[in-house]
């Protein structure tokens, strides 16, 4: 009886303190995710094209000097098409474009996709509940998701060539080795507990996270936080899909259409 006792209590004190580990995780979160600090911001214009007749919609990226001498010049957007001003901080060495290649240039382990809260699953029954474009979300993971997946198939390539495969064989080995480390999560307690604790988005697991309106999300940025850890904020879904796409210019991918 006495060994039973001494179970349930090992039990008990075991488990609670892996639920205050991962609740002290959680409690970080919103501290890793808006740092206390000022620091020097880019920023650039998005400006996203009306979609031509079965052509998808083209992305133009400028500085704000670049867009006023444009202006100034005459030239407008042509109508119909959406604008973004977006603000990419680094707080690695604090130039964000530095940060941004630092950050998703090195090899990892794996990565993640956080495509939002578990909001974003009404997207496949009701979208019309979503807060927020349940296509632009969607365009904005995919864009994203590309961009990373492409950075990962090319060490995977280079080693299958290495070890003798052919150009269509690498490609191949490429794409599965970087689909087994391809990760798509929720923005749930337990991913922010880990990324509060820093089990997801380190030097091992690139993390990314998309927070759009659904999120609360009151600015347009991408924050470059820790090495493996960046987040995306839109005040709009299209708006995360727009900062998708900066971050594509600006590592010179060319994806998008």
């Amino acid at each position: 009886m006495k060994r039973s006792i001494l179970a349930v209590l090992l039990f008990i004190i075991v488990f609670g303190g892996v639920v205050s580990y991962y609740i002290y995780g959680y409690s970080k979160f919103n501290d890793v995710i808006n740092p206390n600090r000022k620091i020097f911001a880019s920023k650039y214009v998005v400006i996203q094209y009306p979609p031509l007749k079965d052509v998808g919609p083209k992305f133009l990226v400028l500085s704000p000097v670049e867009y006023v001498n444009l202006t100034v010049k005459g030239w407008e957007p042509p109508k119909g098409s959406k604008g973004y001003l977006i603000e990419i901080k680094g707080y690695i060495t604090g130039i964000p474009e530095v940060d941004l290649n630092l950050t998703m240039l090195p090899k990892y382990n794996e990565f993640t996709i956080v495509v939002g809260s578990p909001e974003v699953r009404v997207c496949s029954s009701d979208p019309e509940s979503f807060l927020g474009s349940c296509e632009d979300r969607t365009l904005a993971v995919s864009e994203i998701s590309i961009i990373t997946s492409m950075l990962f198939k090319r060490y995977y390539y280079w080693d299958a060539l290495k070890k003798g495969l052919d150009n269509e064989s690498a490609k191949q080995y490429a794409y599965e080795e970087t689909m087994k480390r391809k990760n798509i999560r929720y923005l749930s307690f337990l991913t922010k507990a880990k990324i509060g604790l820093g089990k997801l988005g380190n030097k091992e697991n690139l993390c990314i996270v998309l927070m759009g309106p659904a999120e609360g999300a009151t600015s347009n940025e991408i924050l470059i936080l820790r090495p493996g850890l960046i987040v995306l904020k839109g005040k709009t879904d299209g708006a995360l899909r727009a900062e998708a796409v900066l971050i594509e210019k600006l590592l010179n991918i060319t994806i998008s259409s």
